[in-house]
């Protein structure tokens, strides 16, 4: 079936396209005489990376006593595994207390802010509603009786008008909480808060760090599972594909993609996932709105196994492909799916 491209556009292939219905080259596959590792690229996403794990854990416990494998066991498999879940747990842990800590700190300074702006009006039936001398010992930065544009002056002055209140308590106004005490508490909630949001964002930091740790393990162990494994398997041997993996005499271009979901999203979004194809490192989505389209319309590569598709109306028809590529070349194109549009 002819596909239209966007006019000017360079694909993965490195071909220019033209307006109007074209028909993809045909990419004859190439004797390069590659290494293993080149056929069954480790991904640097992490999903796919996870994905591989599992089809060489399910593939060792299938047949890895059977050749004998020793180096790269199942249980050594599936204990990295287990290390990068509870990586990306801590990871999404860390983040959401992070957040909590950040929504903290954003009611404590909009307190100290609204104290701030309570002290100010109070004052000013004392020291005047302009800048004198007389506002200096307030603490009132930058000669200026406004509430403070940056938080730490905010915090600063509020530690300023609990000394101030403290030493001149005849102009406290505690029907509006304006009184030494408060001015104190806004201080140190302030404070408080901002120091907890350092130690979460240092958390978060070390658990990223311990999560990108566990996936390079992962993808250090997966290389050398498959340098490995051509010590027991000869180049066209079929149990190569029993760890969902090419055989060194598989061609060079990647599978196809095997099947395709599509499920609704927000208003005008739909969302496409697909199984890791073999050999692929990257996939292309193609859509086509019925009644508008009329071919299929190339969307950017996306290298994660599933996306989010827009620029759609309500209640229109909408087709999906996928084409699996790698820098050797496109598969064939997957099965073409339809969905309404929520």
């Amino acid at each position: 079936m002819p596909l239209t491209y966007d006019s000017g556009k360079t694909y993965d292939s490195g071909l220019r396209y033209t307006d109007g219905p074209v028909v993809p080259v045909v990419i004859m596959q190439k004797k390069k005489g590659r290494s293993y590792m080149a056929g069954n690229p480790v991904s640097e996403n992490d999903d796919e990376a996870l994905a591989m794990a599992e089809d060489v854990a399910d593939g060792l416990h299938d047949i890895g006593a059977t050749l004998g494998v020793t180096g790269v066991t199942e249980a050594l498999t599936r204990a990295a595994i287990t290390l990068c879940h509870d990586a990306d747990n801590g990871l999404g842990n860390a983040k959401d207390a992070r957040q909590v800590a950040s929504d903290g700190l954003q009611t404590a300074d909009d307190s100290a802010r609204a104290f701030v702006a309570a002290a100010k009006s109070v004052l000013a039936g004392f020291l005047g509603n302009r800048w004198n001398a007389r506002w200096e010992p307030t603490g009132f930065p930058n000669e200026s009786t406004a509430v403070p544009e940056m938080q730490e002056e905010r915090m600063n002055l509020c530690r300023s008008l609990k000394d101030y209140f403290t030493a001149n308590p005849t102009r406290e106004f505690a029907a509006l909480n304006v009184t030494a005490a408060i001015a104190d508490a806004r201080y140190t909630a302030l404070s408080d808060a901002r120091q907890l949001l350092a130690q979460k964002d240092t958390d978060q930091g070390n658990k990223m760090k311990a999560r990108d740790a566990a996936y390079d393990a992962l993808r250090k162990l997966l290389r050398s599972f498959i340098t490995d494994l051509k010590r027991f398997l000869a180049d066209d041997d079929e149990r190569w594909h029993t760890f969902n993996l090419s055989a060194p005499s598989d061609p060079v271009t990647p599978e196809p993609v095997e099947s395709l979901t599509l499920a609704p999203g927000l208003p005008g979004k739909i969302v496409a996932s697909w199984p890791r194809a073999p050999r692929a490192t990257r996939y292309r989505p193609f859509v086509q709105i019925v009644g508008v389209d009329e071919e299929a319309v190339a969307r950017d590569a996306v290298h994660d196994l599933t996306v989010d598709l827009d620029g759609f109306t309500t209640g229109q028809t909408v087709k999906v492909y996928i084409v699996a590529a790698n820098d050797d070349g496109e598969a064939p194109a997957s099965e073409t799916k339809e969905i309404l549009v929520p």
